[in-house]
């Protein structure tokens, strides 16, 4: 429950703060969006080749929050492995991420917001959900440590 307090403060304070030029000051954050916008394209390709343990590795060794429609679960990362290596449905007939902004909140934290498009292989109708996600920096590498993806609300 704090980790989540804390980004939602971390996006309040960035939100709230005057306008900064760009310069010496602003790199590092600058260059943690630029590793989360190719974290992002690589875990798109994971997730299409359905590589497991490449989907699986890009989650914090710590464990990750999974959140999505109401539902909040802490995950330890041997259970993340174990959940691609047997549970997860395989890889989608087709997916694209939509509409991301990214959010640097220090040089080693990045939150990540949009949509994205998953294409069932059963022939279904594709799916948009939307994604929040939250990256940290681990071992040198971005990490997920929060995902939520949700369904839209049904309309009334």
């Amino acid at each position: 429950m704090r980790t989540i307090a804390a980004l939602q403060m971390a996006l309040l304070l960035g939100a709230c703060a005057p306008l900064q030029p760009a310069g010496p000051a602003r790199a590092a954050p600058a260059a943690a969006v630029t590793e989360a916008e190719a974290f992002m394209a690589g875990y798109a390709r994971d997730l299409l080749s359905g590589d497991r343990a490449a989907i699986a590795g890009r989650y914090d060794r710590r464990g990750a929050y999974r959140m999505g429609n109401g539902v909040k679960e802490f995950m330890p990362y041997p259970q993340i492995v174990s959940q691609y290596a047997t549970d997860w449905g395989g890889p989608p007939a087709a997916f694209e991420w939509q509409d991301l902004s990214y959010e640097p909140i220090t040089a080693d934290a990045v939150a990540v917001v949009g949509k994205f498009r998953w294409t069932p292989r059963s022939g279904r109708p594709p799916l948009t959900l939307s994604y929040t996600g939250l990256l940290v920096r681990q071992d040198g590498e971005l990490r997920i440590r929060i995902e939520d993806e949700s369904m839209p609300l049904p309309k009334p």
